[in-house]
């Protein structure tokens, strides 16, 4: 789970909504005493005790709050910006072929590449093009990797996944836990939604809403949320 080698499933009714792939179940619906034990403890720290908002690890046992077990928590201090970059295109004109958990907070838009030969290439062949690498997910091995690209889409991983976690302290865009993404590595290919793409195929994510695009989109900067 740390590692973000697994699908989560959302902790409220309202995340579960709003996640793609027909998700059943939240803690919130199907854990109700853990989310009420869980919800009560989150804002104790933050109400009363004064923390800033927490990343909160548990697990739990049974479906009784007494059984609910806090592992660590950490202050969660995201970097803040004035303006944010998005798109500016309504969005029916954008191919949408998925979404995942977006991290990072702006809009990219990129060409695919799946490992180290494919970022050199490419950035020696189009200096100017973002380089968004796509992976079944990320182990600390990647490290390298995630430093040389400009954006990161993987199809496992949480919010605190290694590569959330890395993409956000190297200031990346990254969409991670995308359910519809199968990624074929060995032969440099993968399909999002069922559309088959390959290395330098043109690709738009949403670090902010976790979308993924076919194509890519006029930008422009609009002041945060």
């Amino acid at each position: 789970m740390v590692s973000g080698l697994v699908h989560t499933l959302p902790i409220s009714e309202k995340q579960r909504r709003s996640m793609t792939g027909n998700i059943r179940i939240s803690l919130e619906k199907d854990f109700p005493e853990i989310f009420g034990e869980l919800f009560q403890r989150s804002r104790q720290m933050i109400e009363k005790l004064g923390f800033v908002h927490q990343e909160i690890e548990f697990t739990f046992e049974s479906p009784r709050k007494e059984d609910l077990y806090i592992l660590q928590t950490r202050d969660h201090t995201p970097e803040q910006r004035e303006k944010i970059c998005v798109f500016e295109v309504d969005k029916k004109a954008m191919k949408l072929l998925g979404s995942g958990i977006g991290i990072g907070g702006c809009a990219l838009n990129g060409i695919l590449v799946f490992d180290m030969e494919d970022l050199r290439k490419y950035a020696a062949r189009f200096p100017d093009r973002k380089r968004i690498l796509v992976k079944p997910d990320t182990v600390p091995d990647d490290i390298d990797l995630i430093f040389e690209c400009d954006g990161l889409l993987t199809a496992r991983g949480g919010a605190t996944s290694h590569a959330a976690v890395t993409a956000v302290r190297l200031g990346k865009i990254c969409v991670v836990n995308c359910k519809v993404l199968q990624v074929l590595e060995t032969e440099k290919r993968c399909f999002i939604g069922g559309e088959e793409f390959r290395s330098g195929d043109e690709i738009a994510i949403d670090g902010r809403l976790g979308h993924i695009y076919r194509g890519n989109y006029p930008l422009a900067y609009a002041e945060a949320d």
